[in-house]
């Protein structure tokens, strides 16, 4: 039997993840290693997406900001990383990023910077409608230069209902005809078992928060966001995790753990995550995700989820992009992990 889901690994706040390619996860197993790379499809990386946006939206200096789309160049050219809220230098023209000025769709107001995307396209394949907002716990925003919280500070990143309104909303992305939503205002990020899910943003509601040490490195990254199409999927992805790093340095260690609510299947995948992450690359380029399938306290999986539970994955990440990933029938294949949110 097979589930047919959208798997959202898309969007990392730089959620990133094509993103609206719907993919079938097997509940009756596979063949054995592949010797060609497929597309992933997996939980853990719809995971490694979300960290991994939340993470290069939020380098201190502003730097890693413009590298979201390094994942292998051969890959980048086939799917045009259509579904980044932060693109790189060479779409900065197309929407509005941090580094656009006031009345080109960026304005700010104290410490918060408002982005805002008008059936805009970074990249000409997917249309972006909504605004994002990034702000400090100190300090004044200001276009042109990326929100720097400063030395034990905190950056936040979250979709709000308009520029300059300081309240959690959600916004979508349209392409080939599938309109995603990304939510980061539904309570409890809507998952099916009715588990409490924290705020992560002081507006309430939910997003990346990034906290920084007295030296200016991040300490740690906690985020929450509610992903679906409508008849497709639908995803509750939340995390805490510690980052460690030296302030300046191009590379740093991640782990802790992070819940995806596969709300269709009715499924929980809880992965645990001890990877290293580098300026040059949106994805982790070296260490492991596991992932282990549970059912809800609540709510009980449906006939094609309940193949899932008390099964695990593991991803190991071989390269900026590329993963294997020994899936839950045992069986192990290459794949290319497309997209950061």
């Amino acid at each position: 039997m097979k589930a047919k889901i959208l798997n959202y690994a898309p969007v990392g706040l730089s959620l990133v993840f094509g993103l609206l390619a719907v993919f079938e996860l097997s509940a009756c197993g596979g063949n054995s290693a592949a010797s060609s790379s497929a597309t992933d499809d997996s939980a853990s990386g719809a995971v490694a997406g979300a960290v991994g946006g939340g993470l290069t939206t939020s380098l201190s200096s502003g730097t890693q900001a413009s590298m979201r789309y390094q994942v292998p160049p051969s890959i980048a050219r086939s799917i045009k990383n259509a579904f980044d809220p932060m693109p790189n230098a060479l779409a900065a023209g197309l929407c509005p990023t941090f580094v656009s000025s006031s009345g080109s769709g960026c304005s700010a107001s104290g410490s918060s910077m408002y982005l805002t995307y008008t059936a805009c396209s970074f990249t000409g394949v997917a249309t972006w409608n909504g605004v994002q907002e990034l702000s400090m716990s100190s300090g004044t925003a200001s276009c042109g230069t990326f929100p720097n919280p400063g030395a034990s500070g905190t950056l936040y990143r979250q979709f709000v209902t308009s520029s300059g309104v300081n309240t959690a909303g959600s916004a979508t992305v349209a392409a080939g005809g599938v309109t995603e939503t990304i939510d980061d205002a539904t309570a409890n990020l809507g998952n099916f078992d009715g588990d409490t899910i924290a705020a992560v943003n002081p507006n309430s509601g939910y997003g990346d928060a990034v906290l920084f040490n007295s030296a200016g490195a991040r300490t740690s990254l906690t985020f929450g966001h509610h992903i679906s199409v409508t008849g497709d999927f639908d995803h509750s992805l939340s995390g805490a995790l510690s980052i460690t790093e030296t302030a300046g340095a191009a590379s740093r260690s991640v782990s802790g753990k992070v819940t995806l609510y596969h709300n269709l299947l009715k499924v929980i995948a809880t992965s645990t995550i001890d990877v290293v992450h580098e300026n040059i690359c949106c994805l982790p380029v070296s260490g492991k995700i596991s992932t282990v399938y549970s059912a809800g306290s609540n709510v009980n999986p449906t006939n094609a989820g309940s193949a899932y539970v008390g099964k695990t994955e593991v991803m190991t990440f071989t390269g900026c992009g590329t993963a294997t990933l020994q899936k839950i029938d045992g069986t192990t294949s290459n794949v290319n992990i497309l997209r950061c949110f």
